[in-house]
């Protein structure tokens, strides 16, 4: 249950970034940099979820 709340979590911000790289105008002018760090950070999230909650599952001992 973890993983797929961390999951969308990861897609929710790359839609972020996607967002922002779309509608540039609403932070101002100069928003790729933002939006490639939101999307970059939204990727980030989704390929450290298995692994984040691997360990989370193994301290509380839900690991078969």
């Amino acid at each position: 249950m973890r993983r797929q709340i961390s999951r969308a979590l990861g897609v929710l911000v790359c839609l972020i970034g996607a967002f922002l790289m779309f509608h540039g105008s609403i932070l101002g002018e100069r928003t790729t940099g933002i939006a490639t760090v939101v999307g970059i950070t939204g990727i980030g999230i989704i390929s450290t979820s298995k692994k984040l909650c691997t360990r989370y599952e193994a301290q509380k001992g839900n690991i078969d």
